[in-house]
């Protein structure tokens, strides 16, 4: 649910995520849709990529929970329209009502939910995009389009994906609106192959969260399961490490933040433990680790499929929790004992 400040929406049309090197952002539109959409959440978590989800308010009303499946695994959520009609002709007042109505039927299903990005169907902009940044979203564009609408055929979608790929794209594809069982399949495909090439998944240009850190972690199948062996058995000792945090939300009465864990040293660490404070929090649900907290104190334990962290590897956590008054950014990390940077 990651949500641009404020300030910083614009009525520019996004195509980029706005960083250097071989990164890309994976967009889908029109869901949620009862099928394909879990079975793309199950592939993004297999292979811990986030990305941003486009959604179509009525499938919204349609499927509520599965709306709440994608916020709970960390996703980003887009306002695609209520019907996916074309917005090219419509007057300011009426493209206004169709995406308030939209955020409406999004926050129905998950309550203070932020949604820093529309999209406009069939990229007919017309007057929305000073009209979703009015709304404090910023208009989302893409730079790559493999008119996976029209399915080709899983393979062919693999090699349209390969060929055109360009550093810093946004990608759009598709999760509702027919049949996508081929996007997933191509995206399942293509991410461990990128990876290996060095790609990084992240957002769009407009969001404070962090993406996908790059590494191959393993399989941890559809949800992470519980923190496999026992902390403080022997295994390595904590070494070099960084953690990155970010405030990928805020609505007020909660927030949900995301960290990135490196071992930044020349050892393994093995059955990893990571501690930190953080004040007038209680955290409802945590991802890719087992989380348990003792007022301040939270501590992470590793999963059973990444329970060692190599040198230079890195693993990305997330949690959703209720809050009360501010809340500072979290001091103290350490992994294993040893202090972060």
């Amino acid at each position: 649910m990651a949500a641009p400040a404020q300030a910083d929406v614009t009525a520019d049309i996004v195509t980029t995520t706005g960083q250097s090197g071989q990164t890309v952002a994976l967009t889908f539109d029109d869901g949620p849709d009862p099928d394909d959409t879990p079975a793309l959440l199950s592939v993004l978590s297999r292979h811990q990529v986030k990305a941003v989800f486009c959604l179509w308010g009525d499938h919204v009303r349609q499927h509520p929970d599965i709306v709440r499946q994608i916020v709970r695994q960390g996703h980003t959520l887009c306002n695609h329209s209520m019907r996916h009609d074309d917005l090219g002709n419509w007057s300011a007042a009426q493209i206004r009502a169709d995406l308030v109505a939209t955020n409406a039927a999004i926050r129905e299903a998950v309550p203070g939910a932020a949604i820093p990005y529309f999209r406009a169907p069939y990229g007919s902009w017309g007057q929305s995009p000073q009209v979703a940044a009015d709304l404090g979203m910023q208009p989302l564009g893409w730079a790559m389009d493999i008119a996976d609408w029209e399915p080709p055929g899983t393979a062919e979608l693999v090699r349209r994906l390969n060929d055109r790929v360009t550093p810093g794209a946004v990608i759009l594809l598709h999760d509702g609106g027919g049949d996508r069982s081929q996007t997933v399949q191509a995206v399942d495909q293509v991410i461990p192959q990128w990876k290996a090439q060095g790609w990084t998944f992240t957002l769009p240009a407009g969001s404070d969260s962090p993406g996908d850190p790059g590494e191959e972690p393993g399989d941890p199948g559809e949800e992470p399961g519980g923190p496999g062996e026992e902390p403080g058995e022997p295994g390595t000792p904590g070494g070099p490490c960084d953690v990155d945090y970010a405030v990928v939300n805020d609505w007020g009465n909660g927030m949900q933040g995301a960290l990135t864990v490196t071992n930044t040293g020349t050892s393994p660490i093995s059955n990893w433990t990571l501690q930190f404070t953080l004040a007038n929090v209680n955290i409802s649900n945590g991802w890719n680790g087992d989380w348990t907290q003792n007022g301040s104190q939270i501590t992470v334990t590793a999963p059973a499929w990444n329970a060692t962290l190599n040198p230079g590897q890195s693993t990305e956590l997330g949690f959703v929790a209720d809050k009360t008054g501010s809340v500072s950014t979290p001091t103290q990390f350490t992994l294993n004992g040893a202090t972060c940077s």
